[in-house]
């Protein structure tokens, strides 16, 4: 049984295959002041290489996993205009897909 009233952290979840390594650099570049920010950290950044499947099939992406105090916090990020900003730097490097992942209270 669970708290309700209990704070929940909340994890952004990213699976990605970046295709232009050089230009994605000011992207990773611009994102440590914005997650400081938010409250946000990376939990773990794993390279499609090095992700190990050990059940169903791989889809070749990295993964790229953050925690934010709350998903209050994590949606404040991705929808803030710094992180708005930083996005476009990204576009045309690759293809993400993203998520929004509620922890247990006290994780």
């Amino acid at each position: 049984m669970t708290d309700a009233s209990a704070t929940r952290p909340a994890y952004l979840l990213v699976q990605g295959v970046v295709t232009d390594p050089e230009g994605f650099k000011a992207y990773n570049a611009a994102l440590p002041p914005i997650y400081r920010k938010y409250g946000g950290a990376h939990v773990s950044l794993t390279p499609a290489a090095k992700v190990e499947t050990i059940e169903g099939t791989a889809e070749g992406r990295s993964v790229v996993i953050s925690k934010f105090p709350s998903k209050e916090a994590a949606l404040a990020f991705w929808h803030s205009p710094e992180y708005t900003a930083a996005k476009a730097l990204r576009a045309g490097k690759g293809t993400f897909t993203v998520m929004v992942l509620e922890g247990l209270p006290g994780a």
